[in-house]
């Protein structure tokens, strides 16, 4: 039947009321009591999910102050265990989170590449939410790799290799665990508040000394205007306090590197760590990375990139996958070998798409349908990692006729007809006698405070 004390919470934020502390307290608890384990160590609902739904439909349609975003955030980051740190090492604790986007691999190189440059990371991540991708769903292409470590597990890979990936354990913000996956049941993802309290308590959790955000705009982000990603910025950042933070504000109008879906993303980021990889996913490590060094052990961006040129990162990755339970014969097939070898899964058809217009340069290549269409397949397929997209050009690449542009790796044997027309039409090309080759300005702000001030300036 429910809670009836929550009923009534619901029925104050459905009439437009601001929830107390108290009110809040009391709905974040509720959420924890969804998870009970049983004896078998299996989970067990107690309570009713009906009612968090319609508590975050109701908070999505009447809105959420300050007050009540940064009372969930603290309420959330408080339902758990917070992770405690040796005095040698607190000091080199960092995060870094990505509001999420089509391509976005950005986490499975940077991680790497922090820890050889000194910092400490044990990432709390999440899984595929809407259109995009999770960090952990491609972390587990890779065979026998685990996301779910325990928490002397992540202190353990601290303190050994200096970095980890993984989800959340039992007793680490149990209220968000709940309340991330009902975000994507009841379409409330994009929602401000509640990205806010979601991805700052998960961080705060960590303890970290500084926390980087990469915030995206556009058509393949959450936030389809700049305007709406700005203010999301802003709250990240003041959210964090008193914990350093910085945020930059991406764009998302295309796909990030070549490759979507769990495996070519796998891939595509094994060639970075070994020095290659596209410039646009380097460009975003560098940047992110390099504002985590200037504000904790010192260094740049300059950094960052000689740890990706000289193996350190790769190395790095190299022991996190063993660390992580996947065997050694995995990681280094992965590494120094034959990649595609340590994924899982099978390769799926493989459908070319090939330019029939007039020679140009490519202006647009819609992230939002690439995504859409990838998460479709997914789901068709039961989570096959191998399903995706590979992308052969990219914005502002010059493309003639006859051109294979992108290949789709598809489970079904044939590619639907709407799904067809949506990919044929996915890109644009500029066409003219002397056609410009279009150029994309990748990062466009950084936000921080500055004694008590939140500062906003041009990147």
């Amino acid at each position: 039947m429910g809670d009836y004390k929550l009923r009534k919470i619901i029925e104050k934020k459905k009439i437009g009321e601001e929830l107390t502390s108290e009110d809040i307290d009391y709905f974040v608890l509720a959420v924890t009591k969804t998870i009970k384990k049983t004896s078998d160590n299996n989970e067990e609902e107690i309570a009713d999910r009906c009612q968090i739904g319609a508590m975050l439909m109701a908070i999505y349609l009447k809105g959420f102050s300050d007050f009540e975003t940064n009372q969930l955030t603290l309420k959330m980051r408080d339902s758990g265990h917070m992770f405690q740190w040796p005095d040698e090492l607190k000091n080199r604790i960092v995060d870094k989170h990505s509001t999420g986007g089509v391509g976005d691999k950005i986490s499975l190189i940077l991680v790497p590449a922090l820890a050889a440059c000194g910092l400490l990371i044990p990432m709390i991540s999440g899984r595929s939410l809407d259109h995009t991708g999770g960090t952990l769903d491609k972390l587990e292409a890779i065979k026998n790799f685990s996301s779910s470590l325990e928490e002397k597990e992540i202190q353990d890979s601290i303190a050994s290799i200096g970095c980890c990936i993984a989800g959340q354990t039992d007793n680490c913000i149990p209220a968000d665990k709940v309340l991330y996956a009902c975000r994507d049941m009841t379409s409330t993802v994009d929602y401000p508040p509640l990205i806010i309290s979601s991805i700052v308590s998960k961080k705060l959790s960590e303890n970290p000394q500084v926390i980087v955000y990469d915030v995206k705009f556009g058509k393949g982000a959450i936030f389809k205007t700049k305007e709406d990603a700005l203010e999301t910025a802003k709250g990240l950042v003041k959210a964090s306090r008193p914990v350093k933070a910085v945020a930059l504000l991406t764009s998302m109008e295309g796909p990030l590197g070549m490759g979507i879906g769990d495996s070519l993303e796998v891939l595509e980021a094994v060639d970075c760590l070994k020095g290659g990889g596209p410039k646009d996913i380097i460009e975003l490590v560098e940047a992110l990375g390099g504002e985590l060094l200037r504000l904790t052990i010192g260094g740049n961006r300059e950094k960052i990139s000689e740890s990706l040129k000289n193996g350190t990162a790769l190395r790095k990755f190299h022991d996190m996958v063993i660390n992580q339970h996947a065997d050694p014969e995995t990681a280094r097939e992965l590494c120094y070998g034959d990649a595609n070898k340590a994924l899982r899964g099978e390769t799926p058809h493989i459908t070319n798409f090939i330019h029939s217009g007039e020679n140009g340069f490519i202006e647009d290549i819609d992230p939002l349908v690439l995504g859409k269409v990838w998460k479709e397949e997914y789901s068709y397929s039961n989570r096959n990692p191998r399903v995706g997209f590979l992308l052969k050009k990219s914005l502002g690449d010059e493309i003639k006729q006859g051109d294979v542009w992108m290949e789709f790796h598809h489970q079904r044997d044939e590619i639907m007809p709407d799904q067809r027309t949506l990919l044929s039409n996915a890109i644009t090309v500029r066409y003219g006698i002397a056609p410009q080759r279009v150029q994309r300005k990748l990062t466009d702000k950084i936000i921080y405070m500055k004694n008590d001030s939140l500062m906003i300036e041009d990147y």
